[in-house]
Order: structure tokens, then C-alpha cells, then sequence
């Protein structure tokens, strides 16, 4: 719920109540003005909303999570109609990722052969360049950041890429939905010391728009 209220200043810097509540009754039916009042004030308290005259706006770690939503969404329309469209199928011309090299070089020269998820010391032909945040969202300048990359093995970056890993506070969540379908999952490495202040906000990132659980709208609370 927290994201379809900030997603509600899409088109507005402003918003009353009534506005807000409009807007998330829309795609969140369950919703009423109680949890809603909760909600918001919640918000306000993690510094994402600031109330005046009756009037919500958000803050600049406001905008900035409006900003990251509005990309991704475009981002997953994009790409829906790249998949249907046979014309851009046609003429649609292979990625060419630039940055690569240099991201892979980075991890080859600073990092342990080591999967950060599994913990496993593996050959550099099995650790792959995984984004902690999808590249196909990433700005000019998150895509050149080194902080956005770290090994995973491909098993591990698989899981990690498709929402069903994520990591929080430094540790790793599987999500319930493998976990309850009894595969045999065995993740020994729940502390994860790849975590740092400069590339926290993207495992932040991930565990916000990525992860799936069986209740995504109970994460943020």
C-alpha cells in the first residue's frame, strides 16, 4: 500500500486525503480511511510525507522512491511491448552493454571468488556480473557504479534476479513462496558480508520492487 500512495503524486505535487484515498482505493480495494490515516502517518514518520493545511506532499526520499517506481513501471511496459510487438522484434538491435568490461574487471581485481549468496569459492567461469539492482532500470550513473555489482553464482543470481532471494539488514530471505513448495533449498551463508554502506541502497532496492512473498504489501511495514 505504501507504494500506491506515493505513486499518487504521479501527476500532483499535492494531494488531500480524499485525493489519496481515491487514487489507492483504485487498485488496493480492501482499503479503508482508518488503515489509510495509519498509512499516511506511518509515512510522515519515516520521513517519505510531510502534512500541512490538510495537504500531503512528499519529501525528497519521497521523490526519490516516486522516481525509482515510475522508472521501473516503465521500464516492465517497455518490455511487455517489446515481447509483442513482431515489428520491433524485426528490427530490434542486440544490447551491447559497455560497462561490463569494466564492472566484471572491478569484481575479477577487488573480490574473492566467492558467491555472495551461497558463500561457495567457485571458478570465475561460474560467478557471474549480477546487478544488485535490475540494469534495465539503472540511470548513466548507476549503470557506471561499481557498488551495483557484486559475484553470485548462476544458480544463485537466477533466484536473486526472478525475487525469490533477497537481502535485508545484511541478511538473506527466501521467499515463503519456495519455501512452501518444499524444494530443497540449503542456503548455509544467512549472514551476508558483502552488505556495505555503498551498495545497501540497492539491496534496499531489490527487497522493495523485487522480492516476492506470499504478502508483499506487509514488507514496508
Amino acid at each position: 500500500m505504501d507504494n500506491y500512495i506515493i505513486n499518487s503524486f504521479i501527476y500532483t505535487n499535492t494531494n488531500s486525503f480524499n485525493d489519496i484515498f481515491l487514487y489507492v482505493k483504485r487498485y488496493f480495494c480492501s482499503i479503508d480511511k482508518k488503515i489509510l490515516n495509519n498509512k499516511l502517518k506511518f509515512l510522515i514518520k519515516k520521513c517519505l510525507l510531510v502534512e500541512k493545511n490538510n495537504s500531503y506532499f512528499l519529501t525528497k526520499n519521497g521523490n526519490i522512491i516516486l522516481n525509482d517506481n515510475i522508472y521501473y513501471n516503465s521500464r516492465i511496459i517497455r518490455n511487455f511491448i517489446k515481447k509483442y510487438s513482431k515489428i520491433y522484434k524485426t528490427y530490434e538491435l542486440k544490447e551491447i552493454r559497455k560497462e561490463q568490461k569494466t564492472l566484471r574487471k572491478y569484481l575479477i581485481e577487488t573480490k574473492k571468488q566467492i558467491c555472495i549468496i551461497c558463500d561457495k569459492y567457485l571458478p570465475l567461469d561460474l560467478l557471474e556480473t549480477a546487478h544488485l539492482k535490475p540494469r534495465c532500470i539503472l540511470n548513466n550513473t548507476e549503470l557506471q557504479d561499481v557498488n551495483n555489482v557484486e559475484f553470485m553464482c548462476r544458480y544463485c543470481h537466477k533466484l536473486y534476479d526472478s525475487g525469490f532471494i533477497t537481502i535485508r539488514n545484511s541478511k538473506l530471505i527466501v521467499s515463503n513462496l519456495l519455501m512452501e513448495k518444499n524444494y530443497d533449498l540449503t542456503f548455509n551463508n544467512n549472514k551476508i558480508k558483502a552488505v556495505n554502506i555503498q551498495n545497501e541502497p540497492y539491496f534496499n532496492f531489490h527487497y522493495n520492487y523485487i522480492f516476492k512473498d506470499i504478502h508483499p504489501n506487509l514488507k514496508n511495514q
